[in-house]
């Protein structure tokens, strides 16, 4: 027969130790919860960027939201230089601008957080592009201001701005991209290509009904780092194992042997229509991607100081 006093004994011990695994549990769930990312913050900046109206590029309002941009970058103490060209377009020569904010850091090999910032161009219905190039702009925004106060990569940060993303009539390799691809060929003619160890792209990554898939052309090791990072916070319902390719701004980078990864979520009910306003974003699902990014960047190091996906070293891609 046992002791009655020492069941009781182990009793105890056995309530108070897994009291505190519930604790121990809390306070993780809790820290992986914590963000410095402010939802308000980044829906502000939605919101000024769509309050320029239709802006594609050469208009106006274009030039008044990159200089917003700009503005805010610069109001964080990044250095920013703007990189104008003029595009051969279906049109004619279009003007246009990669705005290119630059965080330095003591490592070597550059982190790029990308998006574009145009909204395309609609003859019959007025287009303001809240999801598709405000809430991704937004975004980075927003990791700037954070990163800005303390990068925890060590590495520099690149926070690029892609002017003429969207086609000027209809989708072609020529009647698109046209920012990145101007971005990616002057880095390659001054032998800036091998600077970048890692580009990150968001699109499409501010609507309520969120749900991305893994881009097939993006790097493998790097799309493993954001859905691995994005299921410990806890968000792995909204970044899916399926599989999905698309041309976007990573291209160009790509096609360079840089390791690039495309947050975007093509599944957006009203991308490219009249519908594509404010009220379609969620400030939740903006912290919640803006988390992601800056939470991934310290396992993104990690990988850069123990692989050999580092500058200077590319991957191979076949002919």
């Amino acid at each position: 027969m046992s002791d009655p006093l020492l069941s009781e004994a182990c009793f105890l011990r056995l309530a108070v130790l897994a009291v505190a695994l519930l604790l121990f549990s809390a306070c993780s769930t809790n820290a992986s919860e914590e963000s410095p990312i402010d939802a308000a913050a980044t829906m502000r900046h939605a919101e000024k960027i769509v309050s320029f109206g239709p802006h594609p590029p050469g208009s106006d309002a274009q030039r008044k939201v990159g200089d917003y941009i700009a503005g805010e970058l610069r109001s964080r103490g990044v250095q920013v230089e703007l990189q104008e060209f003029e595009a051969v377009t279906p049109i004619g020569r279009l003007p246009m601008r990669n705005i290119w904010g630059i965080l330095p850091g003591q490592r070597p090999g550059v982190i790029v957080l990308a998006s574009h910032y145009d909204s395309k161009y609609f003859a019959d219905f007025r287009f303001v592009g809240a999801n598709d190039g405000g809430s991704s702009s937004a975004i980075v925004l927003e990791l700037a201001r954070v990163l800005a106060a303390h990068n925890p990569s060590g590495h520099t940060v690149w926070f690029v701005f892609f002017d003429g993303e969207e086609a000027i009539q209809e989708w072609t390799d020529l009647d698109s991209l046209y920012g990145s691809r101007e971005f990616a060929r002057r880095l390659k003619a001054h032998g800036r290509t091998g600077e970048i160890a890692a580009f990150v792209l968001l699109d499409l990554v501010g609507e309520k009904d969120l749900s991305f898939r893994r881009e097939a052309q993006s790097t493998p090791w790097l799309v493993d780092v954001i859905w691995q990072t994005a299921a410990k916070l806890g968000y792995g319902e909204k970044f899916t194992e399926g599989e999905m390719a698309t041309m976007d701004d990573h291209i160009p980078f790509r096609e360079q042997g840089v390791p690039v990864v495309d947050v975007i979520d093509l599944n957006y009910e009203y991308w490219h229509t009249k519908d594509d306003t404010i009220d379609k974003l969620s400030s939740e699902n903006m912290r919640m991607v803006g988390q992601v990014v800056w939470a991934a960047l310290p396992e993104i190091a990690r990988h850069l100081d123990g692989s050999d996906a580092r500058p200077g070293v590319r991957e191979e891609r076949p002919e």
